[in-house]
């Protein structure tokens, strides 16, 4: 808005109006809310088209790295000599659904953070404040969804093929709560909500940290009141890497969560942590540059592509 003495031209969504007092509280919430949903929107976009987009399969490659250590390029052979069917295994529907939930928790989070930290935090604070309001938000929504698809490559893995289909796979998850009680939805919430937290603090953080270099040094040759203004090249590559370094902080949660969803009762948190280092670091980070290249396209799609969507919608 542009605030003038007397009253103010007020432009939002390509809309000019002329008031003449300042907004009433309704229409700051109403003009937040339309923020918030634009947010989420744009990013629930791109986190859908995201595992369309060789996102689900570099996971698959990732998660077939993890249960059988072979070479990536055996690996890769492997899916690829399938066809269109190996490259998308998982896409359609769960992937799609997953990636979408994705997003628009993480959107959600994000607008929230932009609300709530204040304006006088910027910098490598604020990133850091969006990436754990960004993180938790994603981690408690995509708890149910990821737990569903945890349960749904279980039985695909075990050669059940009605578990390809949607209908079915909701099926799975209903016989999950029948069985073990509405309580395993929210199994590993806590741990989700904390690693996805970390996982978005990490990425936001790196990627602040390789933009300030960039702005130092366009903002040298800026005429005075000229603001720096990033080339769409620069957000492109400081997204994926800080996708792909934040890999390197995250892989032990990772590792653990689907250890949560899965595990019986018999076995605490501490122990299963345990379990996981057992095997030493090559162990523990096996997959880990299959798990980078997912990383780097999800975060890619999530901060990059889903901008780029929110700007169509303004």
């Amino acid at each position: 808005s542009t605030w003038g003495k007397g009253g103010s031209i007020r432009h939002y969504s390509g809309v000019t109006t002329a008031t003449s007092d300042e907004p009433t509280g309704i229409e700051i919430f109403k003009m937040g809310f339309i923020e918030v949903l634009i947010s989420s929107g744009s990013t629930m976009v791109a986190g859908g088209l995201e595992p369309l987009a060789l996102g689900k399969f570099t996971e698959n490659i990732k998660m077939e790295k993890q249960r059988t250590g072979e070479p990536y390029p055996k690996i890769i052979r492997m899916f690829v000599s399938r066809g269109v069917p190996g490259i998308m295994a998982g896409a359609l529907p769960w992937g799609v659904l997953l990636g979408s939930s994705k997003g628009l928790f993480f959107g959600l989070g994000k607008a929230c953070g932009e609300m709530v930290v204040p304006e006088s935090i910027q910098g490598k604070a604020r990133a850091v404040s969006m990436g754990a309001f960004a993180g938790a938000f994603q981690g408690v929504g995509i708890a149910p969804f990821l737990l569903a698809s945890t349960r749904v490559n279980q039985a695909i893995a075990a050669g059940d093929m009605r578990a390809t289909n949607l209908s079915y796979s909701f099926t799975i998850l209903g016989n999950v709560i029948r069985n073990e009680g509405i309580q395993a939805i929210t199994r590993g919430m806590g741990t989700n909500a904390f690693k996805r937290a970390l996982d978005w603090v990490v990425r936001f953080y790196i990627n602040e940290t390789l933009k300030e270099p960039i702005r130092k040094k366009k903002s040298k040759n800026l005429k005075p009141g000229e603001k720096v203004v990033l080339s769409d090249l620069d957000k492109l590559w400081t997204s994926l890497a800080a996708g792909g370094i934040s890999v390197y902080v995250s892989t032990p949660l990772d590792r653990l969560l689907p250890l949560l969803q899965q595990r019986d009762s018999s076995k605490s948190t501490v122990q299963l942590f345990k379990e996981q280092f057992k095997g030493g670091l090559p162990k523990l980070y096996a997959g880990a540059v299959a798990r980078s290249a997912h990383a780097a396209l999800h975060v890619c799609f999530l901060m990059y592509v889903g901008d780029k969507i929110k700007q169509i919608f303004k």
